[in-house]
């Protein structure tokens, strides 16, 4: 009996690692340096943080393998986007540089959106 090992699907954590590489990448291309990759703040993670023109950029990359799901952009909620207003504001006090948050949503192997100086709508 001739059996194939059963390979295991991507977990979660493999997926987001992936779209932030890709989300990486098309930043570098388009002239943004980048300062760091899961960075870690007291506050939450920083997906990426970039710079481009004297500027720090907080990027969060959503990522979506299924096209009958909602939007990515759509899953960062008003908890998520504070955690992300004090990890940057934070590293921008520590720098005294201007900041702001990126959101990058990627789709299969590509990046879909750049939506740039995001802001949460107020309640």
């Amino acid at each position: 009996m001739n059996v194939l090992p059963h390979k295991a699907p991507p977990t979660t954590t493999v997926k987001g690692r992936l779209a932030e590489e890709i989300a990486s990448l098309y930043l570098a291309h388009r002239g943004y340096t980048i300062v760091s990759r899961n960075l870690f703040t007291p506050f939450g993670e920083i997906d990426i943080l970039a710079r481009k023109d004297g500027e720090f950029i907080c990027v969060e990359v959503k990522s979506r393998t299924q096209t009958h799901e909602l939007p990515a952009e759509l899953a960062i909620t008003a908890t998520k986007y504070s955690r992300l207003v004090r990890s940057i504001l934070s590293l921008a006090n520590l720098h005294n540089r201007p900041a702001r948050i990126d959101v990058i949503t990627v789709e299969g192997n590509r990046v879909r959106r750049h939506f740039k100086a995001v802001e949460y709508p107020a309640d």
